[in-house]
């Protein structure tokens, strides 16, 4: 083997203990669980979820499923923002607007969270996510009571 070849494995073999030790990671974001617990879930497993609370929901309000191919779709699970266009990240973010503004009356439904979880994977603005506690929601969800 050159000595090219034995840096690289070496180099290789070093990386590869760092990222397969879950130890020395930050633990993942999560709406729902906890960061070691997120860390067992992976991004089909969280889609599934996602997918079930919208399903959940639309048995409540049928008019949420209009988001489900923007959102919840196969496809979603491979976009990658940063690849798209000002225009697409702008149809993205008014759809998620959209979507999250409309959950402001089943805040308290455990499918909200399933939702939530699967939305807190896709890179989005953080004022997208936001507008579930605007000042339009009198949930006590957050565990306080915007002044209206």
């Amino acid at each position: 083997m050159s000595t090219l070849a034995a840096q690289l494995a070496q180099n290789a073999s070093l990386n590869a203990a760092i990222l397969v030790d879950r130890t020395r990671r930050k633990a993942a974001e999560s709406y729902l669980f906890t960061g070691r617990e997120a860390d067992q879930h992976d991004l089909e497993a969280i889609h599934a979820l996602g997918v079930n609370g919208l399903l959940q929901l639309a048995s409540l309000n049928p008019s949420l499923r209009k988001y489900e191919d923007q959102l919840f779709s196969e496809h979603s699970k491979a976009t990658d923002r940063t690849l798209l266009s000002a225009q697409d990240n702008v149809v993205l973010d008014t759809g998620i607007g959209a979507f999250l503004s409309s959950l402001g009356p089943y805040l308290m439904e455990s499918a909200t969270g399933k939702v939530l979880e699967w939305l807190t994977k896709l890179p989005m603005e953080l004022l997208a996510t936001l507008q579930i506690g605007s000042p339009k929601s009198t949930s006590n969800v957050f565990g306080h009571r915007d002044a209206a």
